[in-house]
């Protein structure tokens, strides 16, 4: 029998525990449970509805985070190992401080970002009611009125782990242990909710997350962009492309089609379809009613990337348009060959899957408040007429 972790994507505690199953290199069945239906958990458990929830390899039920990871590290010589005991009474300090003062604040830095990326009503609903249940009527919006001074107190907490990362490799010298695994489960968290916080933490901190990642296999948003390019040089590389560029033609330039988890193909046509935006995408799978389609400005991903990292971004159309509020308004419709799109309200903005791909300084670049009227990210679309689009079509308003 496989191990099995039961998780909400967005749970701290849930991915300490992935990575804790990962470094220690068993094999594990991670199963995604749905923040409004947990059934299938309550069965497991007998009534236990919280995450995470592990199956051991020969059917014990574990549950919280904290036990679980105990009984790993006692029975499963796998797991002793992420404990060495020359050090087992710090690195345990560290994961009981990482899950309770630092997640005390990462959390609330994560909750507002975590809490719209539900694409059910209800589930978006609950997750403040739980939130609010505890810390009072309103608490979700303020922490995001808050942002900038709990990313602050956040940064103080973490000042002195930045400064021991700045002298070894990992948290324990030149082996990733159980503390690193709890400090990840804190950033993938924050990843989740607040990618932008994470892009602006210590540069030793992001590279000790990257070094952290390699020990826990393939990179979890596959391959990253050839270059990771500084905010001096995306500067730069834009004003030089739009110096050098004709004047805007409204071509789409690139399409991609997400065909399965981290994988592209660039078709020179498509069929747009209400509801399903581009045919053959997965985004039909987890995507939103007000974004069927995505698009992007190509001097905007040439500034960023080499033009055969464009796919990584995962947006559908590449088009020499400009895409800023100034240029598209909300509700304009374009023609693109015997199709129509409506620009949305839905707000596209970097995740942490740029971050990984693009780097913290891309993310920053496309984030930041000052630049998001230029939309650099890009927009969504619905499709409200469908048909094909070719590679060379031109926009149009309408």
């Amino acid at each position: 029998m496989v191990m099995r972790l039961y998780r909400f994507p967005h749970s701290c505690y849930a991915r300490f525990v992935q990575a804790a199953i990962d470094l220690a290199g068993a094999p594990c069945t991670v199963v995604d449970v749905p923040f409004g239906d947990r059934d299938e958990l309550a069965t497991l458990t007998g009534g236990y509805v919280q995450v995470p929830v592990v199956v051991t390899d020969d059917g014990a039920v574990l549950t919280d985070s904290r036990r679980i990871v105990s009984a790993l590290v006692a029975d499963d010589p796998r797991f002793a190992a992420l404990v060495p005991a020359a050090d087992a009474g710090p690195i345990w300090a560290y994961v009981d401080w990482a899950g309770a003062i630092l997640e005390d604040v990462a959390f609330r830095v994560a909750s507002p970002g975590v809490a719209v990326r539900f694409a059910r009503p209800f589930e978006r609903a609950l997750f403040v009611f739980v939130k609010e249940r505890r810390y009072g009527a309103g608490c979700v919006d303020a922490w995001d009125r808050d942002a900038d001074g709990l990313a602050a107190r956040l940064a103080e907490l973490l000042a002195p782990t930045v400064a021991t990362l700045r002298a070894r490799p990992f948290l324990f010298g030149d082996q990733a242990t159980l503390a690193d695994a709890a400090l990840y489960g804190q950033l993938a968290m924050l990843e989740l909710g607040a990618p932008d916080r994470v892009a602006a933490l210590a540069p030793e901190l992001l590279a000790w997350k990257t070094r952290f990642e390699a020990r826990l296999g393939p990179p979890p948003y596959g391959r990253p962009a050839r270059a990771h390019r500084s905010l001096a040089a995306l500067d730069e590389a834009l004003a030089a492309i739009t110096a050098a560029a004709p004047p805007r033609t409204g071509a789409i330039e690139l399409l991609v089609v997400r065909t399965a988890m981290h994988e592209r193909a660039t078709p020179a046509s498509v069929a747009l379809a209400p509801g399903q935006g581009v045919v053959g995408d997965r985004w039909a799978i987890d995507g939103k009613a007000d974004a069927d389609v995505s698009i992007m400005d190509v001097r905007v991903a040439a500034a960023i990337a080499d033009r055969d990292d464009w796919p990584l971004f995962g947006d559908n159309l590449f088009v020499d348009l400009g895409l800023g509020e100034d240029e598209l308004r909300v509700g304009d419709r374009l023609a693109i060959g015997d199709a129509v799109l409506e620009i949305t309200a839905h707000p596209h903005l970097g995740c942490r899957k740029l971050l990984a791909r693009f780097g913290a300084d891309a993310l920053r670049w496309v984030n930041g408040k000052p630049q998001r009227p230029a939309r650099r990210r890009g927009v969504y679309g619905r499709v409200v007429t469908p048909g094909t689009i070719a590679v060379g079509d031109r926009l149009r308003r309408i």
